[in-house]
């Protein structure tokens, strides 16, 4: 499991020119590339690259590149931006996949189609030559193999997801299973345990494989209680759709019913 520490503000830097000596070892380097999961929707809207140091601004979608089965690039598949997504500390780069092809209905679309095709394998390849905010070449490449399903056209349904409540007494771990990958970057920010007060309780999230489980660990023990777990109306799976929003919906579909809270109460010894 993964313990999320996620920032989602921008900024900005210049890079400088680095004496190579004074770089860091790069087999020290690790880049990590999300979403973990092997088997991703046609419709998947955004992939994460995590940079071990703080990046430069322009060391962003030059260095990422969308690779066919026989290795070659593929060209359009990401929404250019100028200043690319990176977070506040400029470690974590958002690379989204271009909306206008995602979504059905638009000129894009129709025109060029989505970048993967069901039933076809992909590698993200992020180049170990991109700089650091110092001017050190970060080192290794880093790539992220999987193949493509049917697109995910369906709204999260907290009301299927199934709670493992943990024990009373200890700080075992509250597991939710989500039924399917979401946006991770979104699970850390949209799902909170109140407690029977409704008061949010501090704790630790962590993902199991493939972000398609959802692990919280108390800051103390659980309580012989009755908690909620609260699902925020902006949750996103990989393919944008949100708790009765699904992302590709119809022009003047409005929200479907859905949700917002599941309540528990840990398992008495």
């Amino acid at each position: 499991m993964r313990t999320l520490g996620v920032c989602l503000a921008l900024s900005l830097s210049l890079t400088a020119t680095a004496d190579a000596s004074n770089c860091p070892a790069q087999a020290s380097q690790q880049i990590e590339i999300y979403p973990t999961a092997e088997v991703l929707p046609a419709n998947l809207l955004r992939m994460y690259v995590y940079f071990p140091r703080p990046m430069g601004i322009e060391e962003g979608l030059g260095n990422v590149h969308l690779l066919n089965d026989k290795g070659v690039a593929i060209e359009g598949a990401f929404l250019s931006n100028r200043i690319d997504l990176w977070s506040a500390d400029r470690r974590r780069l958002t690379v989204l996949f271009d909306p206008g092809r995602v979504k059905t209905g638009l000129a894009a679309h129709d025109q060029l189609g989505r970048a993967l095709t069901v039933d076809q394998s992909y590698t993200l390849l992020v180049s170990g030559d991109a700089m650091d905010a110092e001017g050190c070449a970060i080192g290794a490449d880093a790539r992220h193999r999987f193949s493509v399903e049917a697109p995910d056209t369906k709204a999260p349904a907290p009301s299927q997801w199934t709670v493992t409540p943990p024990a009373a007494s200890t700080r075992q771990a509250l597991e939710i299973d989500l039924g399917s990958p979401h946006d991770h970057v979104s699970l850390a920010y949209r799902i909170r345990v109140l407690d029977s007060d409704g008061a949010i309780l501090p704790g630790k999230i962590s993902l199991g494989a493939g972000e398609k489980t959802w692990n919280f660990v108390p800051r103390a023990p659980w309580l012989s209680a009755s908690y909620s777990v609260v699902i925020d109306s902006n949750l996103e799976d990989l393919a944008g759709n949100r708790p009765g929003r699904p992302f590709d919906r119809s022009a003047g579909q409005g929200q479907n019913d859905w949700t917002n809270h599941l309540r528990f109460a840990p398992i008495e010894p």
